[in-house]
């Protein structure tokens, strides 16, 4: 077995404020994230503030003037439930187990009166708590311009903080869609897709050594998983194009092989998450990664999770429905956040901080069992009755 890396840095501390459907909101964040809630709660916008913050120092097509324009403008960031405060802020701390912020990144936002873009209001880099980078402005300062560029993103002041701006370059959110995967002119591109339309040339350019070991135990994992599944290898087209290959046992000698063009959506979905989670890189933020899963499946990906961060060290923040996920073996109270929408905004609340779930959990249920029937929209029962409703 591999031996342990050293603690990776990992956010510990995630403060929003007017960020689309979070007024105020903060959270705790461990090794592994869970965040449950009803459908538009905020799951999703949750994890694309921390995408704001890889977007911001991204080197090409990067930027936080670009940043803003990637989500529509400041009107559509901003929460709707925003009273007198009308800025948008970000606040992280960025740190390991026994030291929880070892970086912090504060950037606030706003347009000031008729100008025609939005600038950074207030921005303030922190290393043990002392400051080394800050800007400020106020609605009367001459020369706004200045100030549409935030400070992280400008590579001639990254010395002093080369190494906030590295993890936020390593964050890595992942939403496999097989259909994107299966489209074989996505390998070629060189962008960095989402969706899952660089994973096969993401295998492609590892290593072979890295690229062995890593396809050797996401194979491991479909041989639970996949029924008839032996083998998982890369292989090239005439034209030079990456595939995976996988053999399936049957009732002659050899195994046929099949290219990730016919797997099923489960078995694509299932590569992608085990192959990201052996990077070694920042935070990886998942959408649902129960996706097209069986729940006996959906039951060993925190397992999953946990082994391979003793190898890659990585973060994983994720949004989930499933009762399977969340309850889990092993899942703790400090990981699971529930997301509580109202008129005045959605809050998150992190399940051990909830005297009934934890009362729950000690009396012998699953973090899941007693966390997710809180997470369920109210009157759900109701759909049942949608017919009769609507005559």
């Amino acid at each position: 077995m591999a031996k342990p890396e050293h603690q990776k840095l990992r956010l510990t501390r995630l403060k929003l404020t007017n960020w689309r459907n979070f007024q105020s909101a903060e959270v705790a964040l461990s090794k592994r994230a869970f965040f449950i809630g009803p459908n538009a709660s905020g799951k999703s916008n949750l994890l694309d503030a921390i995408r704001f913050l890889r977007d911001l120092v991204k080197p090409i097509a990067g930027g936080f003037s670009t940043a803003i324009e990637d989500r529509d403008g400041l009107r559509a960031i901003r929460c709707l439930e925003a009273r007198r405060v009308s800025y948008v802020e970000i606040d992280v701390d960025i740190g390991t187990d026994e030291q929880q912020a070892i970086w912090s990144y504060q950037i606030r936002f706003t347009r000031f009166g008729r100008e025609p873009f939005p600038t950074v209001e207030e921005e303030e880099i922190r290393k043990g708590g002392e400051v080394i980078s800050s800007q400020r402005r106020s609605k009367s300062t001459p020369d706004p311009i200045r100030y549409s560029q935030s400070l992280i993103q400008q590579a001639a002041n990254q010395t002093q903080f080369r190494e906030l701006v590295e993890f936020f370059t390593s964050i890595r959110y992942l939403h496999v869609v097989p259909q994107i995967v299966r489209d074989p002119r996505r390998a070629l591109e060189r962008s960095e897709d989402p969706y899952g339309g660089d994973l096969l040339r993401r295998i492609n350019e590892a290593t072979p050594r890295t690229r062995e070991a890593r396809l050797r135990r996401v194979a491991d994992a479909l041989k639970i998983a996949v029924p008839q599944f032996v083998d998982l290898k890369l292989d090239h087209d005439k034209e030079g194009r990456p595939h995976l290959k996988a053999g399936f046992k049957h009732w002659r000698p050899r195994p046929t092989y099949q290219t990730e063009e016919v797997f099923s959506d489960g078995t694509l979905r299932l590569i992608g998450f085990l192959w990201s989670l052996g990077e070694k890189d920042g935070p990886l933020l998942l959408e649902e990664p129960e996706l097209s899963l069986h729940p006996d499946v959906v039951r060993q990906l925190p397992a999953m999770i946990a082994r391979m961060q003793r190898v890659s060290g990585r973060q994983v923040c994720m949004t989930t429905h499933s009762d399977a996920l969340v309850g889990a073996d092993g899942v703790g109270l400090q990981e699971v956040h529930r997301l509580i929408p109202s008129e005045n905004g959605t809050t998150i609340e992190t399940a051990r901080n909830n005297k009934q779930i934890r009362t729950l959990v000690e009396s012998g249920l699953s973090v899941g069992e007693a966390a997710m029937p809180l997470a369920r929209p109210k009157g759900v029962e109701q759909l049942s009755l949608f017919d009769a409703i609507s005559s």
